[in-house]
């Protein structure tokens, strides 16, 4: 209801416009859909308990202008808006408005600080081990021929598979013995295989063959099983690495990924906000990213900064921690006018690491004439340009094996008996970058400057404890997306309130941090000592 009086309607039908057709029956209205899926994110709500909230409830009649009475709609509604929202690629309209009355009232501006970090994001599916995936995918199949076409099925039909596909797959109790395990694994192997050999058939009708499901099985199969002299082999690890594996025939975007100690299927958000020190203006999110759980931060770096000046959003500070700068990015976004806060990798090499070898900073890199002298006094013999395994350039600088196989200091340089020291190093402009941000990564000032990128945990929490950033509740890359638009839209109206309640109560918008008991009684007695 605050919001209401200060801000006015903050969605407008003809920003929607072009999301519906101009025949046909009237839609209603969706300004009051892109709120009610922002209202409902905040305050927890299904589909159909936000719009029974649309009837009844006052507070929301009056954020939505209605009267009493004129909120009725069915509850599909939002779930059609939602897919709209996709099919036009119009997701960002759930966050831009925000941002454009934030710009226009003076509490966003381009330029200055802004800090982003990314959290995990559980997928809407059951954890499933790989036989178990093909076994789903299966079943998955079957339920969708059985809709489409059962006449079809019925004349291709196995009876094994009434045993072993007509309950969810993971619940059968597996056998103990191994003999019977591999015995299983061969069976659902020979289905996957008889089943995509049938479909495959030039009489089997397109609409079965074009199925998503089909798909779907004869990746996943591909993933598990080979295919020898006709039969179906189960196969020692997957065939693919996790950026590719399909996890779960119900949610093909989701990925299985690991950090540290922690394994999750589903996705990662990386949420971008507004950070500088300024009491008059609120710390706003302004760019959410989704991705897949196997990607890496550094990956998406690029993409954040181009989606940030597409809108207009370019900030002047970037911070970020460890697992989003690289060289290569500190350099481009530096010419674009973007200084990324954030400490870099540690010199790789096990030289580096225990820290009683000879690293690649410890050679004497001449650039213009491509040569390098190791601390000996020996000078490299090649330099090859090349490409890493992330398809990144690089220089490969060698020395030979007789003067590195005498050295005394072979056992501080190489392991290696067969060839001398190898440097691999990133191009010259790159290389300095690097060793730039390594010396001042450590140093009293740059730690002060970084410590505001800490205020993103925050965030982060807020998200995830709040408003239920931590799991989707819907399956697929894109329509997760859109629920975390919808999340770091409620989680700016949350903090736009707050500010115009600390305004309007002569308050500061971010109060410091209230003191513990024992801390304010040990900074009297600190001052009772001097």
């Amino acid at each position: 209801m605050h919001l209401r009086d200060a801000l006015g309607p903050i969605y407008k039908d003809q920003d929607f416009s072009h999301l519906f057709g101009k025949w046909g029956r009237p839609a209603e209205a969706p300004a009051r859909l892109a709120l009610i899926t922002v209202l409902q994110v905040i305050e927890g709500l299904s589909d159909r308990q936000a719009a029974h909230m649309a009837q009844i409830r006052i507070d929301w009649l009056y954020a939505l202008s209605l009267a009493p009475g004129e909120g009725h709609f069915d509850f599909s509604l939002l779930s059609d808006f939602r897919q709209r929202l996709l099919e036009h690629g119009a997701q960002d309209l759930l966050l831009d408005p925000i941002v454009q009355v934030c710009r226009e009232r003076g509490w966003l501006k381009e330029g200055g600080k802004q800090r982003t970090d990314s959290t995990l994001v559980l997928a809407r599916i059951r954890s499933l081990s790989s036989l178990e995936s093909v076994g789903e995918s299966i079943r998955s199949v079957l339920n969708s021929i059985t809709e489409q076409d059962p006449d079809w099925l019925l004349s291709h039909l196995d009876e094994g598979w009434f045993d072993r596909y007509v309950h969810r797959f993971e619940l059968a109790r597996f056998p103990k013995e191994e003999s019977k395990r591999k015995k299983l694994r061969q069976d659902v192997g020979h289905d996957a295989l008889a089943l995509l050999s049938v479909l495959q058939d030039s009489q089997t009708p397109e609409s079965l063959q074009g199925l998503p499901e089909v798909g779907l099985l004869r990746q996943i199969f591909d993933q598990h099983y080979e295919v020898r002299e006709g039969r179906a082999h189960w196969r020692d690890g997957p065939a693919v690495h996790n950026a590719q594996r399909v996890i779960s025939p119900y949610d093909p975007d989701a990925r299985s990924s690991r950090k540290r100690e922690t394994s999750w299927d589903g996705y990662k958000v990386h949420l971008t906000e507004t950070c500088d020190q300024d009491p008059t203006r609120p710390h706003l999110v302004v760019q959410v990213h989704t991705a897949r759980a196997t990607e890496d931060d550094s990956q998406r770096l690029p993409i954040i900064h181009e989606q940030a000046r597409q809108k207009g959003l370019v900030p002047k500070e970037h911070f970020v921690d460890q697992g989003y700068p690289s060289g290569a990015q500190l350099l481009e976004q530096r010419m674009q006018g973007t200084e990324i806060m954030g400490p870099v990798p540690a010199q790789g090499g096990w030289q580096a690491a225990e820290h009683n070898g000879y690293a690649a900073t410890d050679f004497v890199i001449d650039w213009d004439h491509h040569q390098a002298t190791c601390p000996q006094g020996q000078k490299s013999v090649a330099w090859v340009q090349s490409v890493d395994k992330r398809n990144q350039p690089t220089q490969q600088i060698r020395f030979s094996r007789q003067p590195c196989q005498s050295c005394p200091a072979l056992a501080c340089c190489t392991k290696g008996t067969q060839q001398g020291r190898t440097l691999n190093l990133p191009p010259q402009p790159v290389y300095e970058a690097l060793q730039q941000r390594r010396t001042e990564q450590f140093t009293p000032a740059f730690l002060q400057r970084y410590a505001v990128r800490a205020g993103i945990e925050a965030t982060i929490s807020q998200g995830v404890r709040g408003l239920g950033l931590r799991q989707t509740p819907y399956m697929g890359l894109e329509k997760t997306h859109v629920h975390h638009l919808a999340i770091a839209a409620g989680i700016d109206l949350l903090r736009i309130e707050a500010h115009l309640q600390a305004q309007a109560q002569g308050k500061p918008t971010r109060p410091s941090r209230r003191r513990t008991p024992f801390a304010r009684f040990y900074e009297a007695w600190k001052a009772n000592a001097a």
